[in-house]
């Protein structure tokens, strides 16, 4: 039998593949947490947002950077409304062109049918590079 949390969070997922804004912001409390690794001045979708209105920055922000190309997620498991939701992507971000194919983490606190708390666990320098167009691997060191 499915928890009421990761049912909640796969009708997130669910909005979030379709990039149905409105659907995606449903899921969350009003004073909902998002948080992203990265710096926002590079990667404009990363960091922390409090609330729905700063959950749609970060997405509008994500949806004009990042084309999906491959999802594909693991076993969620979830214990006293925390959903955690293993996965691998590949996407190519924008301006660059570049793609990226990473595993990731997504972590999920779940209340009253709502997410109050959505983290992600991913390689933030990866994507960084990526979007920015850097090289992946660092130069070898010489001694």
């Amino acid at each position: 039998m499915t928890s009421e949390a990761i049912t909640t969070v796969e009708a997130y997922l669910e909005a979030l593949g379709a990039r149905d804004m409105e659907r995606v912001l449903s899921h969350f409390a009003p004073d909902a947490t998002w948080t992203i690794p990265g710096d926002p001045a590079l990667t404009p979708w990363a960091g922390s947002r409090t609330g729905p209105e700063e959950i749609r920055q970060s997405l509008t922000a994500f949806f004009a950077a990042v084309e999906p190309l491959a999802f594909e997620l693991g076993t969620m498991v979830e214990a006293d409304g925390r959903v955690l939701a293993p996965g691998r992507y590949a996407s190519r971000f924008h301006p660059s062109g570049h793609v990226l194919e990473s595993e990731m983490i997504l972590r999920f606190t779940v209340a009253d049918g709502l997410i109050s708390d959505y983290r992600v666990f991913e390689d933030s320098l990866g994507i960084t590079r990526t979007h920015l167009g850097e090289p992946l691997a660092l130069p070898a060191i010489k001694r």
